[in-house]
């Protein structure tokens, strides 16, 4: 079931996944699960970027979180927009923590990772109707789901 929040989201047309960043994921391989207009909350503890400070920050928005046969995106507009968009190749994704808790998937990274001129932990908890389906996804791609 749908929170008014995500209604509202959906009826603006955010959380959807644009049609460009769907072109790209769909080039290296079919869509294999998609969750669009999904509540989302990014962690930052000690993140620093340009003109950003924070020690521990909690900021709660609505996204998308698409898994391919080789690639992961997951939106998170906060600061400046964050885009996790990595291939299940890459180191960076190796590096990631990922945990199914009740409710939620959690994906855990450095900052530095995804740009070098930010620092710091991200968090980022995403609530997907159907949690263990995209864990499934995640543990065949390779990740280490706690």
């Amino acid at each position: 079931m749908s929170t008014l929040t995500q209604t509202v989201a959906a009826g603006l047309g955010l959380g959807r996944l644009p049609d460009a960043v769907r072109a790209q994921v769909e080039s290296e391989g079919r869509i294999v699960y998609l969750a669009q207009g999904v509540l989302e909350t990014a962690i930052f503890r000690h993140y620093k970027a340009p003109g950003v400070r924070t020690g521990r920050r909690r900021i709660s928005f609505i996204g998308y979180f698409v898994l391919s046969e080789r690639r992961m995106v997951v939106k998170a507009k906060c600061y400046n927009e964050i885009i996790v968009n990595v291939a299940f190749a890459d180191d960076v994704f190796k590096k990631m923590t990922f945990a199914v808790r009740p409710g939620y998937l959690s994906l855990a990274f450095d900052a530095s990772a995804q740009s070098a001129q930010v620092s710091g932990q991200v968090e980022v908890r995403v609530h997907l109707p159907d949690v263990a389906v995209a864990a499934k996804v995640l543990e065949q791609a390779g990740a280490r789901i706690a």
